[in-house]
């Protein structure tokens, strides 16, 4: 059967159709099942992220472009204080207008910015306290860049502001504490050169605080001129120097606001090193020291100087005389001391004293000059270095120093004299070194004053052996009692009358160790003169008791003995109480001591010595006038004191038999001692001829060579106390 071609076209193109109809169907069921699957993605999705969104603590809220909420999360809920069927749908005014309960200060301050960008806001909640947010906000746009919608974002930053508050009290607190102690900080970063520093850094000189970069470049300019290289060196020296070192101080005068210049210290460290090893960053300190090295100015000053007179002191000297030696130079050093100028002190008082040092000292500026140096040794001591090239010159100016010294003095109405003594040692004939022409000048000084005061001496061997002598016997002075070096002996006192010894006199003797046999007129000066005295004064004492009491345990009678007082010995208050309990202690009778002060004590301060006097009166002790003839007795004291006797001094007895003034002097006393109740006793008789002369003119006693050396306590024992022998005084 044939068909028709327009049969078979129509049922190919039926046929055609058919086929494309189900490849469509197939297709759009297969885009269909895609579309379903990415529909079943996307909500998957979206449910993945709601629920992130959910799971997070912090408020999130998601508005359309009409800024109504259609999205947030269950912190927001919590936050806002309503439930998501209460936010989602609505504009915040439309909530606030609902729920007139919550907080406009809430929703207005977390949730109304439209902008994208973040801010820090705080709010102030129900309860009462505020909290803190940080709130993010990102404007979300469509593929035509049209507002599609917006997404919040607020994390809660409480505790980080808390903790940023008490960080900027802190910082306050440091500044403030840093201002006080004046201490400022500062970080340099080398390689980029920038430079901070605290506030208390300018403020400690007055310059307003620096917010941010500081101008280092503009800080180095305040340097003091003197000190900016030092300075320089020093940073560049470790910015540059191989060394391992990465510290560096240094103190500099930096100019304060007002335009003077504080001393500051400046202490740093590196605290970062680059690649190469060069410092990279550094941190310093700089501390206000002014004050600090004003007082170490001040201290060294016045190591260096007097305080009182401000001339430089022996420290300062002794520099300078090394500065100014060279070869062929010829120096003097003079020792200058001024002669009883305790007597100022004493008399007039130590403002007077003082004063007076100052004209000493004004007097000496003027009279040195320009051509030496003058310096306060200390007390009434000054030393003064003058050139000496010419000896006839350099005695013209000693001399000229000492009768400008020597002038009249007015000071505070008083007029009085004052005068100095003067040693005087060359350089390099008596030492080459400052030390050795002190103690040189040292000892002519002494000679000078030894030898009457107000004059100059020139520094001799001879002086150096004598200060060389009285330093060693000094030092074994010191010792000797500890080591019972001394020991005493006894001159016996033979009465005239009956020729039978009436008493002693107990002389110290010192035999040393190391130099042997010492004469007691060397080494008693020396005691007094380093105050010694006392203490051998003491043990005087005690050993005549301890003596006395001995014999009187061997069942012999003693005789009175007699002991010296020294003037330091006698001007101690409790004296009589010393010897009372020295007395009570080795149980001796007091009537076997006997007291012996010279005559110039006795008239020292003749009130104090009838006090004394009387004091041992009481206790039963006897008390003599010893050396008398050579003071200047008032006799008006003299009949008031409560001595017994009166002992011619031994220089007007040594020449009484050739000479008609000693003579005559030797009987006045005798005749004085006699109107007044006294005994007399002349002692130094060493012939039979003096002895004769003093029976006939009277005298009682009589001590001496003729009768006996001083002698040790036993062999008086025996010769003297034992034997009870008579002398033959005198011819009948």
């Amino acid at each position: 059967m044939t068909y028709p071609w327009g049969t078979i076209l129509g049922y190919f193109l039926a046929s055609c159709f058919l086929l494309i109809l189900i490849y469509v169907h197939i297709k759009i069921k297969a885009e269909r099942n895609i579309f379903f699957q990415q529909l079943e993605h996307s909500e998957n999705y979206k449910n993945q992220l709601t629920s992130s969104l959910d799971a997070l603590s912090d408020p999130m809220w998601i508005k359309d472009k009409d800024q109504t909420y259609i999205y947030c999360n269950p912190a927001f809920e919590q936050f806002i204080g309503l439930s998501k069927l209460e936010i989602i749908g609505y504009k915040d005014e439309e909530i606030q207008s609902q729920h007139a309960q919550l907080s406009q200060n809430i929703i207005h301050t977390i949730t109304s910015n439209e902008e994208t960008g973040t801010t820090e806001e705080y709010v102030c909640l129900p309860c009462g306290n505020v909290d803190y947010f940080q709130v993010s906000t990102e404007r979300i746009y469509d593929i035509s860049n049209k507002l599609f919608s917006s997404v919040g974002h607020a994390q809660k930053i409480t505790l980080f502001k808390e903790r940023e508050s008490e960080l900027v009290d802190a910082e306050i607190r440091v500044n403030e504490a840093l201002k006080l102690t004046k201490v400022g900080i500062w970080e340099w970063d080398v390689s980029k050169d920038i430079w901070f520093a605290t506030p208390s850094y300018f403020t400690m000189l007055g310059y307003a605080p620096v917010e941010g970069m500081a101008d280092r470049k503009a800080e180095l300019e305040k340097i003091h001129p003197e000190d900016r290289q030092h300075v320089m060196d020093s940073i560049n020296n470790i910015l540059t120097s191989k060394n391992e070192s990465n510290y560096y101080k240094y103190q500099a005068r930096i100019r304060h606001i007002d335009g003077n210049y504080r001393w500051i210290g400046v202490r740093c460290i590196v605290t970062e090193f680059d690649q190469e090893d060069k410092p990279a960053r550094m941190l310093g300190v700089r501390i206000d020291i002014d004050e600090i090295q004003k007082a170490h100015d001040q201290v060294e000053w016045l190591a260096h100087h007097d305080s009182l007179t401000k001339l430089p002191n022996r420290v300062a000297l002794n520099k300078t005389f090394h500065q100014i030696i060279k070869p062929n130079t010829k120096i003097a050093l003079l020792f200058i001391d001024l002669d009883h100028f305790k007597n100022v002190n004493d008399t007039l008082g130590h403002s007077i004293g003082d004063k007076l040092l100052l004209t000493v000292a004004d007097r000496m500026r003027t009279l040195v000059n320009n051509i030496g140096y003058v310096a306060r040794q200390g007390g009434d001591e000054f030393i003064i270095l003058l050139p000496a090239d010419n000896e006839e010159c350099l005695i013209e100016k000693t001399c000229a120093i000492k009768e400008a010294l020597s002038a009249r003095y007015n000071i505070d109405q008083h007029q009085f004299f004052i005068t100095p003594s003067i040693g005087v040692s060359l350089y390099p004939r008596n030492g080459e070194d400052f030390d050795t022409l002190y103690q040189r000048a040292d000892a002519a000084m002494y000679h000078a004053k030894h030898t009457g005061r107000n004059r100059y001496a020139f520094f001799t061997e001879e002086m150096q052996a004598i200060s060389t002598r009285a330093l060693t016997l000094g030092n074994a002075l010191h010792d000797a009692l500890e080591r019972q070096e001394f020991s005493l002996h006894y001159q016996p006192q033979i009465s005239l009358i009956t020729g039978k010894i009436i008493g002693a006199e107990a002389l110290i003797r010192w035999h040393s160790l190391e130099l042997g046999h010492v004469s007691p007129g060397e080494f008693i000066p020396l005691a007094e003169e380093n105050g010694q005295i006392l203490a051998i004064g003491e043990w005087g004492l005690r050993e005549t008791a301890r003596q006395l009491k001995q014999w009187l345990e061997e069942g012999i009678t003693p005789v009175r003995i007699a002991v010296n007082l020294s003037y330091a010995q006698f001007q101690v208050n409790d004296l009589p109480a010393i010897v009372a309990a020295i007395l009570n202690e080795y149980a001796v009778p007091a009537q076997y001591l006997e007291l012996e002060l010279t005559e110039r004590i006795a008239t020292k301060d003749p009130e104090h010595t009838i006090t004394i006097l009387e004091s041992f009166q009481q206790l039963g002790i006897h008390t003599s006038i010893d050396d008398f003839g050579t003071g200047y007795s008032s006799l008006s004291y003299l009949q008031r004191f409560p001595v017994y006797k009166l002992k011619i001094d031994q220089s007007f007895v040594r020449n009484m038999t050739t000479n008609t003034n000693d003579q005559v002097i030797v009987g006045t006393i005798i005749l004085l001692a006699q109107q007044l109740g006294m005994t007399t006793i002349a002692e130094g008789v060493e012939t039979k001829a003096q002895l004769e002369m003093l029976y006939n003119i009277g005298c009682d006693d009589i001590q001496g060579y003729y009768i006996s050396r001083p002698i040790p306590a036993e062999e008086f024992k025996i010769g003297f106390l034992q034997k009870k022998q008579r002398f033959l005084v005198a011819q009948d």
